[in-house]
C-alpha cells in the first residue's frame, strides 16, 4: 500500500511587486485623456488627415491579414523546425504520454525523459499555434473594430460640425425672419399712413374754410398792430357743418408707427448733433462732452419705426385751429375734438385753453407753451419733452376759470396727467394745483416757481430735476422719487414732510447734501435758461441740496 504523502505543499510565491491592479486604472486614465484631447483638439486634425488615417488602418490591416495568411500557410514547416512536430492535434499528445507512463512504470528513466520531452515538444507547438492564431484573430478584430469606431467618431464629429453650421444657419434664419416681421409690420403701419395720407386733404379743404371764416373776420385786411390775437375766430360761431367736419375727420384720422428718419428739422440741437456727426471720428472726445451737455441720443437705426403710435394729421389739425386763431378749443371739445395721439413736436403754442380737451398720448416735445391753460384736459401719456412752459396751468379747473358751454356748476373738472413725460422740460411759474399727476415724469426738468399744491403725486419721478421755489402744499407724495433732485429750502426733508399731504412723504428715504449755487448753475439746462439772479430770487434765501435716495420703497 502506497504510504501518504504528508510533506506540505510549496509556499505561493510571494506577490510580484509592480503595479498590480492600478495598471488597469492608469491605461483607462490615459485613453480617457486621449479621448477627451482628440475631442476637444483633435478634430481638425482628424478633418485634415482622415485620408491618411484610413490608409495607416487600411495598410495595417493588411499586414496583419498577409502575416496571418503566411503564418497559416508555413505553420507547419515552422513549427516542424522549432518543436520537431507539424501537427499539434491534441490527440497526438496521448501516444507520448502513454509511453511516458509506461517507461516510468519499468522505472526507465531515459525513456521517460524522451517521452516527457515529446509531450512538453507537443504541448509548446500546439500553445505557439494556438497563440498566433489568436493573435492574427483578435489583431484583426481589433483593427476591425478601431475602424468602426473611428468611422462612428468621424460621423459624429461631422453631425456636431454639420448641427454647427446649421445652428448658424438658423440663427441668420431667424434674423431674416425678424427683420421680414419687421418689414411686414412696417408695410402695415405705413398702409395706416398712406390711408392717413388721403384724409389730410380733408384737413386741407377745413384749412381753406377757416381761412375764409378768417378773411371775412378780418374785412381781408391787416390786423391792427395792438389787436388781440385771442380767438380771431370765435369757435362758437362756425357753423355746424364745419364744426362737424372738424370733429369727424379729428376721429377717422388713426394714429399708426411711422418712419423715424433721424432728423429735427425744428430742433437745434439735434441740427447741430448732425452738424458733429461729420467730425465725430477726429474728435471724439469733443463730441462725447458736448453729447454730454446737450443729451444727445445715440444714432439708431435707420428706417425704423417710432416708438409708439402718432398721428401727424391730428397734430396737423390742431396747427390749423392755432394758424386760424381759434386758441378756445372749448366748443370744439364739446362737439367731441379728438386729438389724443396728436403729434406735433417743436410747436409755438400761445394762449391756448383746452377745458375738456382729449389730448391723451399727444407729443408736443420741444414745443414753447406761453400762457397755455390745459387744466380740465385728458392728457394721459402726454409727451412734453424738452418743451418749455411760460405762465401755464394744469391746475383742476374750478367755477371761475370754467369756459363756455362747459357749465361752472359742474365744476370743479380734474385736469388728469397720469404718465405724463416732462423729461427734460423748463418751467417757469407752471401751476399743477390738483392735477392727478400719477406716474408722471419730470427728470432731468427745471422747475422754476412751479406749485403742485394738492396735486396727485403718486409714483411720480423727479430724478435729476431743479426745484427752485416749487410748492408741494397738500401734495400727495407717496412712492416719489427725487433722487439726484437738486432742491432749494432751508431743510429740505422736513419742509417736504411738512408740507406735503400727511405721511406719504418719508423724509428718511432721501438724505439732503448741500451743494453750491455755482454747481446747480452748471447744470447744463439750467445755465441755458435761467440767470443766476431768477434762482436767487426764487429761491427766496433758501440754499440748494442734493437728494439721495438712501431706502427702497415700500409697498
Amino acid at each position: 500500500m502506497a504510504e501518504r504523502d504528508t510533506t506540505r505543499p510549496d509556499a505561493a510565491p510571494a506577490a510580484r511587486s509592480g503595479l498590480g491592479p492600478w495598471m488597469g486604472v492608469l491605461v483607462f486614465g490615459f485613453g480617457t485623456a486621449a479621448g477627451f484631447l482628440v475631442a476637444f483638439s483633435g478634430l481638425a486634425y482628424l478633418e485634415d488627415g482622415a485620408g491618411l488615417i484610413v490608409l495607416v488602418f487600411l495598410s495595417a490591416l493588411f499586414v496583419v491579414a498577409l502575416l496571418g495568411a503566411i503564418l497559416f500557410l508555413a505553420r507547419r514547416p515552422i513549427l516542424r523546425r522549432l518543436f520537431g512536430h507539424a501537427e499539434t492535434e491534441i490527440e497526438r499528445l496521448a501516444t507520448p504520454l502513454s509511453a511516458m507512463a509506461a517507461r516510468t512504470i519499468e522505472r526507465d528513466a531515459t525513456g521517460a525523459t524522451a517521452a516527457a520531452r515529446e509531450v512538453v515538444a507537443l504541448a509548446l507547438a500546439r500553445y505557439a499555434w494556438i497563440t498566433a492564431r489568436r493573435w492574427i484573430i483578435a489583431s484583426l478584430t481589433a483593427l476591425i473594430a478601431a475602424m468602426a469606431a473611428l468611422a462612428g467618431t468621424a460621423l459624429l464629429f461631422k453631425q456636431n460640425q454639420l448641427i454647427a453650421v446649421q445652428s448658424d444657419l438658423l440663427r441668420d434664419q431667424n434674423a431674416r425672419i425678424a427683420e421680414q416681421t419687421m418689414l411686414l409690420t412696417q408695410d402695415v403701419q405705413l398702409a395706416e399712413a398712406a390711408r392717413n395720407a388721403a384724409l389730410a386733404v380733408e384737413i386741407t379743404g377745413i384749412a381753406a374754410r377757416l381761412g375764409a371764416a378768417l378773411d371775412a373776420a378780418e374785412g381781408n385786411g391787416a390786423p391792427a398792430p395792438r389787436q388781440e390775437i385771442f380767438n380771431l375766430i370765435d369757435p362758437s360761431s362756425l357753423d355746424r357743418e364745419l364744426m362737424l367736419r372738424i370733429t369727424s375727420i379729428s376721429r377717422a384720422t388713426q394714429p399708426y408707427r411711422f418712419l423715424d428718419l433721424g432728423v429735427r428739422s425744428q430742433d437745434s440741437g439735434d441740427k447741430t448733433r448732425r452738424a458733429m456727426l461729420r467730425r465725430r471720428a477726429d474728435l471724439p472726445k469733443t463730441y462725447a462732452r458736448m453729447a454730454t451737455a446737450f443729451n444727445w441720443p445715440e444714432e439708431g437705426a435707420e428706417n425704423r419705426l417710432i416708438d409708439r403710435p402718432a398721428s401727424p394729421e391730428r397734430g396737423q389739425l390742431l396747427s390749423v385751429l392755432l394758424g386760424a386763431g381759434i386758441h378756445n378749443l372749448e366748443p370744439l371739445n364739446l362737439a367731441g375734438l379728438d386729438l389724443s395721439f396728436a403729434y406735433l413736436p417743436n410747436a409755438d403754442i400761445a394762449v391756448l385753453t383746452g377745458l375738456g380737451a382729449r389730448l391723451s398720448y399727444a407729443d408736443l416735445s420741444g414745443s414753447y407753451l406761453t400762457e397755455a391753460d390745459l387744466g380740465g384736459a385728458y392728457l394721459e401719456n402726454a409727451r412734453f419733452r424738452d418743451a418749455q412752459f411760460r405762465r401755464s396751468s394744469f391746475a383742476v379747473v374750478g367755477p371761475e376759470r370754467t369756459r363756455a358751454p362747459f357749465l361752472p356748476e359742474n365744476s370743479p373738472y380734474s385736469s388728469f396727467l397720469a404718465g405724463a413725460d416732462f423729461d427734460g422740460s423748463v418751467h417757469f411759474g407752471t401751476d399743477f394745483g390738483g392735477a392727478l399727476l400719477t406716474a408722471a415724469s419730470f427728470d432731468g426738468a427745471v422747475l422754476l416757481g412751479a406749485r403742485f399744491d394738492g396735486a396727485g403725486l403718486g409714483a411720480a419721478t423727479f430724478r435729476g430735476a431743479v426745484l427752485i421755489g416749487a410748492s408741494f402744499a397738500g401734495a400727495e407724495l407717496k412712492s416719489a422719487d427725487l433722487d439726484g433732485a437738486i432742491v432749494f429750502g432751508r431743510d429740505v426733508l422736513d419742509e417736504l414732510a411738512r408740507a406735503a399731504a400727511p405721511g406719504s412723504f418719508v423724509p428718511e428715504r432721501f438724505r439732503a447734501e448741500p451743494v453750491t449755487l455755482d454747481d446747480v448753475m452748471a447744470i447744463n439746462l439750467v445755465y441755458q435758461n435761467l440767470e443766476r439772479s431768477e434762482v436767487e430770487e426764487a429761491a427766496g434765501g433758501g440754499a440748494p441740496f442734493r437728494l439721495t435716495r438712501v431706502q427702497p420703497f415700500e409697498d
